[in-house]
């Protein structure tokens, strides 16, 4: 019984602790709403069959809906063992062609992406934009909701339905 208890401390301390990391590197979780997902997809023109990537897929909503409304081939990449659990639920229940994998986003190479969704902060965006650069495929696109790349200007900015949040369309 010791050993269970010891076993279940030493799990719940190992996903605290990477959730912790995500959260200081790149974002703490903050959902994006539904509407705010339509949106980036039409301002990236997400056509049916392209590659999205969801970097930092949370619980997996914005890869639900390229998967079913966008009928894209969606892939969320997340640190988080808890949400990473919670999207693999939902790509399971409502995806048809939707996955989510326990990937670090820095590591991971986009070149495969069409599209690219972020809501991540612009601490990690600057660290990040190089990565985009030499990584993305000419005629990818991506869509970052609240914060743009620090030294590159949009092709497009837009504010959906508030004047506090916007979306920074980038093209490569």
């Amino acid at each position: 019984m010791i050993f269970l208890w010891i076993l279940i401390a030493i799990l719940l301390s190992f996903t605290t602790t990477i959730t912790v990391y995500a959260a200081i590197t790149t974002s703490p979780y903050l959902a994006s709403s539904k509407e705010i997902i339509r949106e980036a997809f039409k301002l990236a023109d997400l056509q049916k069959e392209e590659n999205f990537l969801d970097l930092g897929c949370g619980n997996g909503r914005t890869l639900i809906i390229a998967d079913r409304e966008f009928s894209a081939h969606a892939i969320g990449l997340e640190i988080s063992p808890h949400h990473l659990l919670m999207s693999k639920i939902n790509c399971f229940l409502f995806g048809k062609n939707s996955s989510a994998l326990w990937r670090d986003l820095h590591k991971y190479n986009l070149s495969i992406a069409d599209v690219v969704f972020c809501f991540l902060t612009p601490k990690s965006l600057s660290r990040l934009e190089t990565k985009f650069e030499k990584e993305l495929k000419p005629g990818s696109r991506a869509v970052f909701y609240s914060s743009p790349l620090p030294n590159r200007i949009p092709d497009k900015t837009i504010k959906p339905f508030d004047k506090a949040s916007k979306l920074f369309l980038y093209r490569f």
